[in-house]
């Protein structure tokens, strides 16, 4: 449990630190309502991985756009539950659109460990680890949008990506946003991987977005959609009093998932 703990902390440290770029140790241990030493220790082991450079008074960020197998490992615990959390939207005769992003990736292991219920399902992604975790383990339609590889976020980008997404009809878009905010709304690092997310969600009849309660709060650089624009929002039970409120009403029903 501790270690859970620690990591959600570190994910909310890096959530942060994303938006704004850098972050003070006091500001932190109020916000977190959790102590300067706690808070250090953390920005120690976050800066051993590589993610920041420690400053006198906090941190900053080394590089804004963080990486796929980087974020990967933050927050794991409520990744995995919210992934699997999102396959209980998922019915057969289907087709729906997998986001790139480690969040959605824990979701392609959900399926790939069977849906007993769900019988004919066509998945289509433009994330290459999504793809890695669900070929020739499911016995659903797999399609893989081609482009240019977007190497932070192990995805495809692109004109040639856009134009084949131009072409599809998708039922669901599972959005996996790098933060969210009344304000912003869902957002993501990375100007080029947001127009992708955008061009996904104008060929989606509905949007569910897959993001953890650390992400709330926060905004990153480049907006996807505003906050109204999801219809589901999967989410652990660690979001906050204010995110419910922001959420019901942007008129966004909550699916909670197991965990916090």
């Amino acid at each position: 449990m501790a270690e859970h703990l620690a990591d959600h902390r570190q994910e909310l440290i890096m959530s942060v630190l994303s938006a704004r770029g850098e972050c003070r140790t006091k500001q932190l241990a109020a916000q977190f309502q959790s102590s300067e030493m706690t808070l250090r220790r953390d920005l120690a082991e976050l800066e051993k991985r590589g993610l920041l450079r420690r400053v006198h008074g906090g941190a900053v960020l080394l590089n804004r756009d963080v990486d796929f197998v980087q974020r990967r490992d933050l927050g794991q615990a409520q990744k995995q539950w919210v992934g699997r959390a999102a396959t209980r939207l998922l019915k057969s005769g289907q087709t729906v659109y997998l986001d790139a992003g480690t969040t959605a990736c824990e979701m392609a292991r959900a399926i790939a460990q069977g849906l007993p219920e769900v019988s004919d399902l066509s998945i289509v992604t433009h994330g290459i680890s999504i793809a890695g975790e669900l070929a020739g383990r499911t016995p659903y339609q797999l399609q893989l949008i081609g482009g240019d590889i977007y190497q932070n976020a192990l995805s495809t980008v692109g004109p040639v990506a856009l134009a084949q997404i131009a072409k599809l009809n998708i039922d669901v878009f599972f959005l996996a946003p790098g933060a969210v905010d009344s304000h912003a709304g869902w957002t993501n690092s990375n100007l080029i991987e947001a127009t992708v997310k955008r061009a996904v969600v104008a060929r989606s009849k509905t949007v569910v977005s897959i993001c953890d309660s650390a992400k709330w709060g926060q905004e990153s650089f480049a907006t996807i959609v505003p906050l109204e624009g999801v219809s589901r929002w999967v989410v652990d039970r660690g979001l906050p009093p204010d995110g419910v409120a922001a959420a019901k009403a942007a008129g966004i029903t909550l699916c909670y998932a197991e965990g916090l």
